[in-house]
C-alpha cells in the first residue's frame, strides 16, 4: 500500500513509538493524542496478593514497584505490557498475547480459585475483569492507579484543519474510540477516510460516526494494527453513516 498520512490517537508516550513504526512503514503519522493519562493517589498493598493482573502499560508505569513483590505472579494482556512489568522489575510475569478475555481465560487456567487477585488499572476500566474474576471464585479487587482524560476539543483543533488530508486514524481504545466519535461529530463533513482500530471494542463507539470504512486488526495488538495500516488481514466493521 502507497505512503498514508495518519492520524495517531494513541496516548503519550506509546503515540510515539505507533508513529515510529509507521514511519519505518513508508507512512507519514500525526501524533495528538485524545487521551491525557494522570497518575491518582492509591494505598499501597497491605498484603501480598497471589496474582497481579495488569491490563496496560500505564498500569505498571503508575504504579510504585515493591521489591517485595518482585516474585509475585504477574499477568499482563500483552506482549508490550509484560515487557514493562518486567522492566519494572518483575520476575514472574505471562502475557496473554490478546485481549482482557484472553487475560482473565489466562487466569483460570493458572490461578486455583481462591486466590487473591489485584487488577492495577485506570480508574475507568474497559470491562469489568475484576466482577468476573470475582464470579469465577477469585478473592479479586480492582485498585485505580491512573485515569485517562478527556483531550479538550480546543486542544485538537489543528487536527480538525489537518482532517481533509488525512487518510486514515488509529484507534488503541475503547474509551479513545469514544473521543473520537465525538470529535468527529464535530467534522463529520469535512472528512470520510479510514479508521483503522485496534479490536472490535475499540471501533464500536465510532462505527455509527464515520463516514468511511471502519476496520478492526486480526488480533488486539499493535503489529496486527500496523499491519492491517498497510492492507494485511484484519476486517471491516460496518459503518451506521456509511450505511444508512
Amino acid at each position: 500500500m502507497s505512503s498514508q498520512f495518519l492520524w495517531v490517537t494513541r496516548s503519550s508516550p506509546y503515540a510515539f513509538l505507533t508513529g515510529h513504526h509507521l514511519r519505518s512503514a513508508g507512512h507519514k503519522p500525526l501524533i495528538a493524542p485524545v487521551l491525557n493519562i494522570r497518575p491518582v493517589s492509591y494505598a499501597p498493598l497491605s498484603k501480598m496478593p497471589d496474582a497481579l493482573v495488569f491490563t496496560s502499560t500505564h498500569g505498571v508505569t503508575n504504579y510504585h514497584f515493591d521489591p517485595e513483590m518482585a516474585e509475585v505472579r504477574v499477568f499482563a494482556v500483552g506482549q508490550r505490557t509484560a515487557r514493562t512489568a518486567r522492566d519494572a522489575g518483575y520476575r514472574n510475569v505471562t502475557s496473554a498475547d490478546g485481549n482482557v478475555s484472553d487475560l482473565q481465560d489466562l487466569l483460570a487456567s493458572r490461578v486455583a480459585r481462591g486466590s487473591s487477585v489485584v487488577h492495577l488499572g485506570a480508574a475507568e476500566p474497559a470491562g469489568d475483569l475484576t466482577c468476573k474474576l470475582v464470579s469465577q471464585g477469585f478473592a479479586a479487587r480492582h485498585i485505580p492507579v491512573y485515569e485517562s482524560l478527556d483531550v479538550p476539543s480546543d486542544t485538537l483543533r489543528p487536527v480538525g484543519a489537518a482532517l481533509p488530508w488525512l487518510d486514515g486514524v488509529l484507534v488503541h481504545s475503547p474509551k479513545a474510540g469514544r473521543r473520537l466519535a465525538r470529535f468527529l461529530l464535530e467534522y463529520e463533513d469535512l472528512w470520510d477516510g479510514t479508521i483503522f482500530c485496534i479490536s472490535r471494542a475499540a471501533a464500536q463507539p465510532i462505527s455509527a460516526v464515520a463516514g468511511g470504512q471502519v476496520l478492526v486488526a486480526q488480533y488486539p495488538t499493535e503489529n496486527a494494527l500496523i499491519a492491517l495500516v498497510g492492507g494485511d488481514g484484519g476486517y471491516p466493521l460496518p459503518s451506521g453513516k456509511a450505511h444508512a
